[in-house]
């Protein structure tokens, strides 16, 4: 019953793990099929929305309350300093995702070959410790 729980737990985990390979191979598949200048385009207007959303980014008043004088005014700077390089990482997105779906796939493979294992490697945990019980004793015939 236990090598049976133990399995299912582990086919249980390599669903989840396909799911998510398949997953994110699908979303990279997605992103691959935005032509580039739609891409520019999401990205200028994301780029555009986040600009105006920056002051937005504030901390909560209560948060603030306890902070010094120039954590505020660090805090905004960096979101600003940030934007142009998530709106390259964007732009560049399409040149990535022809590498990325081999490496999702090799990742998942390894990823489920770690699962095998680590589910042989319970197998014999459990079964080196089920070996271990002593038999029930018996009482000394007179």
């Amino acid at each position: 019953m236990l090598y049976a729980l133990m399995w299912a737990m582990v086919g249980l985990l390599f669903v989840f793990w396909t799911a998510a390979a398949w997953g994110l191979h699908l979303a990279a598949q997605w992103l691959a099929g935005l032509a580039p200048a739609k891409l520019e385009a999401a990205t200028t207007a994301a780029g555009d929305a986040a600009r105006q959303a920056i002051p937005l980014l504030g901390l909560p008043e209560w948060l603030t309350a306890g902070l010094p004088a120039g954590v505020v005014e660090a805090w905004l700077a960096w979101a600003q300093s940030i934007l142009p390089w998530l709106q390259s990482l964007l732009l560049q997105a399409p040149a990535l995702v022809g590498w990325l779906s081999p490496v999702i796939w090799i990742g998942w493979g390894l990823g489920a070959l770690l699962l095998l294992l680590a589910g042989i490697a319970l197998h014999v945990v459990i079964r080196l410790f089920a070996g271990r019980r002593s038999p029930p004793a018996t009482p000394a015939q007179p």
